[in-house]
């Protein structure tokens, strides 16, 4: 019995890092170093809210400040807000264009910065025994857990959650990876204490429901496990292979243009592409001359001056 006590007490005070406590897909439990760190970010990224709104039910937030927090503190990806943030910058941005801001305020077109990634959060399957609403078909099925007891004071409340990040490529929109992260708590408590308690630490995440309640601490570990296998994906790759990999963006011509057979005013004229047609650059260049293909796949060079990407 003591040495269950002992590692019970253990435990409490191994969770007083970034993350409190994290537990492994098997449920064993993974100390808050596991927390991966990035000497530079593998690139820049956006959360999307999932389909479902499974976190309302159970009193939860958008679990958006979650990622985000993790990609922060570990350093691995940069990230670009294009729910609230955007709409403020857009506001100022409005403010510029009317001329309200003062001079030099430099606010406008051509500066916001790109995503590389989507992250999209969601629950595969959810157990509680914390009563509480019934997500139903919409987040899974509810299981009863079981209390026990050391030395009857230390009471043992087990659940369960198991959650998914989808990594979508915000070029090709394709699906790169689905981080499934699964999580098994066990609240150990001793008198008022105890090593809940240090899931304050979680700086913004502080006070939430993901930080002082039993549901939301065990979702949050199982979202830290699945960013760990997140970054884990993204360090195996080449950096830059999305932006590299991506074809290059279209472009609209500004008047009718010339298609020629070679980077030359003197090069034979194939055919005219005419004012606000779509052309495909291949990405050969020669000067101010590039080499396009146009919305029915025939090939040659025009001047980059007749062209927008906007």
């Amino acid at each position: 019995m003591r040495k269950i006590l002992a590692g019970a007490m253990a435990l409490g005070l191994g969770v007083a890092g970034l993350a409190g406590q994290a537990f492994a897909a098997s449920g064993q439990a993974v100390n808050s170093d596991v927390m991966p760190h990035c000497d530079r970010p593998l690139g820049t990224a956006a959360v999307k809210e999932p389909d479902r709104d499974w976190w309302t039910p159970l009193g939860l937030s958008n679990p958006e400040a979650v990622l985000k927090l993790f990609a922060l503190k570990s350093g691995c990806l940069r990230m670009v807000d294009r729910n609230g943030g955007m709409a403020m910058r857009n506001q100022e941005r409005d403010l510029n264009d009317s001329g309200d801001l003062q001079r030099g305020s430099n606010i406008g077109r051509g500066q916001v910065l790109a995503a590389d990634f989507f992250l999209i959060p969601d629950i595969a399957r959810q157990n509680s025994n914390s009563g509480g609403g019934n997500l139903g078909g919409m987040a899974g099925h509810f299981l009863p857990g079981g209390f026990g007891a050391f030395a009857g004071s230390i009471s043992v409340q087990s659940k369960e959650a198991n959650t998914l990040i989808t990594l979508v490529d915000a070029r090709t929109t394709e699906q790169l990876y689905i981080a499934e992260g699964n999580a098994k708590k066990t609240d150990v408590g001793f008198g008022a204490g105890g090593w809940g308690g240090s899931w304050g630490g979680f700086g913004g995440l502080a006070g939430s429901a993901y930080t002082n309640t039993d549901i939301g601490k065990v979702i949050m570990q199982a979202y830290f496990n699945g960013f760990v296998d997140l970054v884990h994906y993204m360090q195996n790759q080449q950096p830059g292979a999305q932006q590299a990999n991506a074809p290059i963006a279209a472009q609209r011509t500004t008047t009718d243009v010339q298609l020629r057979e070679g980077p030359s005013t003197s090069a034979r004229i194939r055919f005219t592409v005419h004012q606000g047609q779509l052309v495909y650059p291949t990405g050969q260049r020669n000067g101010v001359w590039m080499e396009v293909d146009d919305e029915n796949g025939n090939r040659g060079w025009m001047s980059s001056a007749y062209a927008t990407p906007r």
